[in-house]
């Protein structure tokens, strides 16, 4: 009765993933709307850099290059020792477009990219912002697509996935987690009709916000001490009644997730205990989910092929429904085909890495982020 009442709980998880994923997918594709602008309102392209001058040629010329008119690109140097704000200066000395400034030192009771950022809006004149990491590789229509679907959706800001890649195959083992939230966890096409302020989700690397709306809830004061500030931002905006819509934008952004399975490690430790608002009770809820419904499923049906069990065809068909689901999802982020079968060490180390988050934010031991503890 038991192993009955499991392995149909293993085929519902299976069957709630898939057909979750594919809704997620579907939405995507159909929510989006090609650029059809090449002017229009200002926009203000914000980066905040600390580090950088090794990875912000890419970012740049790829601004450089936008087919849309009427924008300015300020990028903030948050305190580097590289020599970042000298590096963005001499690369793009002659183009008025572009402005390199000096960030200032960090206050108490801020944590740094929220400082920074807060910083990039007291100097930003454009009525859309566009928030964009130091290391993404913007294509030349990202502005104009950025505008066409804050007009055609009428929204407050927008956020959505670049396409990710790794420039070592062994990252390939860690930073798909990234996509466990809009796979298994947020309805992406009930954002815009739900008020409940889980139903939203953003990515730091592109986040897209009306300036008249930053300055209503006094900018970045919100999330000022938050780790994860784009998502606590977009949690926050929603809550606050303001409009969101989440996108595809692979088509029209890409750049690596994380520089090393070091630094891959460090990114996730550093958001996932935030993203459950510091309650040890959900992430033990979703520890159990994953690990008796997602993980475990696999070695289970290993052992039954191995023996014989006439458990192995409805557990096989468990794991079958999930490595599709993942399957879809590496196929749609334009991942190596072989990515999908990793997904049972995907989830393992969600869990390896949330339960060493948790200890050190408990032990009140922080990160190390971009040279700076943050706690």
């Amino acid at each position: 009765m038991v192993k009955d009442i499991y392995i149909w709980l293993v085929i519902a998880t299976g069957t709630y993933t898939l057909l979750f994923t594919m809704a997620n997918i579907i939405y995507l594709h159909y929510i989006a709307r090609k650029p059809d602008c090449s002017d229009g309102p200002l926009v203000s392209v914000l980066i905040p850099a600390r580090n950088e001058s090794a990875r912000i040629t890419p970012t740049l010329e790829g601004l450089a290059g936008q087919d849309y008119q009427n924008f300015e690109v300020i990028v903030l140097d948050d305190n580097s020792e590289d020599g970042t704000l000298e590096f963005v200066e001499t690369l793009m000395k002659g183009d008025d477009r572009f402005r390199a400034v000096k960030g200032a030192k960090l206050p108490p009771g801020w944590k740094g990219k929220p400082y920074a950022m807060q910083q990039l809006i007291t100097l930003a004149a454009g009525e859309i912002l566009i928030f964009l990491d130091a290391d993404m590789c913007p294509g030349k229509q990202l502005v104009s697509w950025t505008v066409t679907n804050f007009k055609a959706h009428q929204v407050d800001f927008l956020s959505g996935y670049a396409r990710h890649t790794s420039p070592e195959k062994k990252e390939y083992l860690l930073f798909p987690v990234m996509y466990l939230a809009t796979s298994f966890l947020l309805p992406l096409w009930l954002f815009r009709h739900s008020k409940t302020y889980m139903f939203s989700h953003a990515i730091g690397q592109f986040f897209c916000v009306r300036n008249e709306v930053l300055k209503e809830i006094g900018g970045f004061n919100p999330v000022k001490d938050k780790i994860n500030e784009d998502i606590q931002m977009a949690r926050y905006l929603k809550g606050a009644g303001y409009s969101q819509v989440f996108m595809d934008a692979k088509d029209y952004l890409s750049g690596n997730m994380y520089d090393s399975m070091s630094h891959a490690k460090m990114g996730i430790m550093r958001v996932v205990y935030e993203y459950f608002d510091k309650q040890v009770y959900p992430f033990l809820f979703m520890g159990f989910v994953m690990v008796s419904f997602l993980i475990l499923p696999v070695p289970l049906t290993l052992i039954a092929v191995l023996t014989g069990s006439s458990l192995s065809l409805p557990l096989g068909l468990g794991v079958l429904l999930l490595l599709a689901s993942w399957g879809i999802t590496m196929t749609d982020r334009k991942l190596p085909w072989f990515t999908a079968f990793l997904y049972p060490i995907h989830f393992t180390w969600v869990l390896i890495l949330s339960i060493r988050s948790i200890t050190l934010s408990k032990k009140g031991l922080g990160y190390i982020w971009k040279g700076r503890t943050v706690r």
